[in-house]
């Protein structure tokens, strides 16, 4: 296996902060194209968003590289940066003094950092959650109640999360709406971001509809993620993982919908999710449907751990992904996942998400190669993202050829 991992932080450089209005890259693609508006103009929600494909909110529109420009208390921030770097874990949120998203003033918002403090706090690039509503529960910002910034020292090109989710909405799955942002700081650049809805009401919404959206989530399959204050039934969760037997298992879930999901991390490939490694993902509890997988934190896909010739139906360690492969022993549904994986090559590595990866590349590299907390040097950016963009053709010409051997 291919592990694509640099440990080590490059230091930080000195930058000069361009423009922090939003980036409309279909005109432009330059840093510093932008002009900083003088007058903003506040709002609360407003109304309901405008929906991109996929209902997505119109934050994540794909021409444009939205702008997340924060002004913090030098003490608040000061404590995320103690927080980050003692790796304690805490996660607790901080007013923003002023938050502006492409030039709207965001009332009431608040940060706080995310990701795994025991392995990925690391460096000097921290990664947040921006929240809408932790003040007035019932804000939203173009429909969302919070947002997500990733960009983990293991991600050189910060575009994995983004291409995934491009593949997994395509897929027809709940994949989360991303694009990217930038981010700026008590006036200073601080970085370039994969821009992330977060999984909550509003995103089960959006993929199951309002009637379907108040479903248990589980978290890794086991925690839950909802209705934490309230009453839960916990037999649902603890019957479906009492037994692995697919007479049983079938009967409380989509199935069909759980080869999909399967399928889809074994195409793009993803080395962290729960075809791999039991990992990053959730059940929902969908009221009609039963339980359904949900994919979730794609930063670990395509080159970081496979390389492109990994057999889609692999199966790495049974033992986390017992679901998985107590079905697949069934000659029927191994048939069927074939099957679905032969279905779902189509929608990868074609033209359309070559030309997506291009313009996700156009659109980002000005960006991140004055980033002045990356990971990594000039050279090793652009290595990763050529790499990036080959790794997915050559992914799409190994599965042409395991798709053409294993067509009934």
């Amino acid at each position: 296996m291919i592990v694509a991992l640099l440990l080590g932080c490059m230091g930080t450089e000195e930058s000069s902060a361009p423009g922090t209005a939003p980036v409309d890259t279909a005109a432009s693609d330059l840093p510093g194209d932008g002009d900083t508006e003088e007058e903003t103009e506040e709002t609360g929600d407003t109304a309901e968003p405008e929906p991109d494909d996929f209902g997505c909110s119109d934050l994540f529109d794909q021409d444009t590289l939205v702008v997340y420009d924060v002004t913090i208390d030098e003490g608040d921030w000061h404590r995320l940066e103690t927080e980050w770097r003692t790796s304690d874990g805490t996660k607790d949120y901080f007013p923003i003094t002023l938050l502006t998203v492409n030039d709207e003033v965001i009332p009431d918002a608040q940060i706080r950092l995310k990701g795994n403090n025991g392995c990925c706090w690391v460096g000097d690039k921290m990664q947040f959650v921006v929240a809408f509503n932790e003040v007035d529960e019932e804000a939203r910002v173009h429909g969302l109640r919070k947002i997500a910034l990733d960009s983990p020292y293991y991600e050189p090109t910060v575009l994995k999360n983004r291409l995934a989710n491009w593949y997994l909405l395509r897929a027809g799955l709940p994949g989360a709406c991303t694009n990217s942002a930038l981010l700026y700081v008590n006036g200073d650049y601080f970085g370039l971001y994969a821009h992330m809805e977060e999984l909550d009401h509003e995103f089960l919404e959006r993929n199951f509809g309002k009637d379907d959206a108040d479903g248990d989530l589980w978290k890794y399959g086991t925690v839950l993620d909802n209705h934490e204050d309230e009453e839960v039934d916990y037999s649902r969760i603890s019957d479906f993982w009492a037994t692995y037997d697919p007479a049983v298992t079938t009967t409380m879930g989509d199935a069909d919908q759980w080869l999909t999901e399967w399928a889809a991390e074994a195409i793009l490939p993803d080395g962290d999710g729960y075809w791999c490694c039991g990992h990053n993902y959730y059940l929902y509890d969908h009221p009609d449907r039963g339980f359904l997988w949900v994919p979730w934190d794609k930063d670990g896909t395509f080159d970081w751990v496979a390389d492109p010739t990994m057999d889609p139906t692999a199966l790495w360690y049974p033992s986390v992904t017992p679901h998985m492969a107590y079905l697949l022993a069934d000659p029927e549904w191994e048939a069927r996942y074939e099957a679905r994986i032969a279905e779902m090559v189509p929608l990868y590595g074609g033209d359309e998400m070559v030309a997506a990866l291009a313009q996700m590349v156009e659109q980002t590299e000005p960006w991140g190669s004055i980033d002045p907390y990356r990971y990594y040097d000039d050279d090793t950016y652009a290595y990763y993202l050529a790499d990036l963009q080959s790794y997915v053709v050559a992914r799409r010409a190994y599965l042409d050829a395991w798709v053409a051997t294993h067509s009934p």
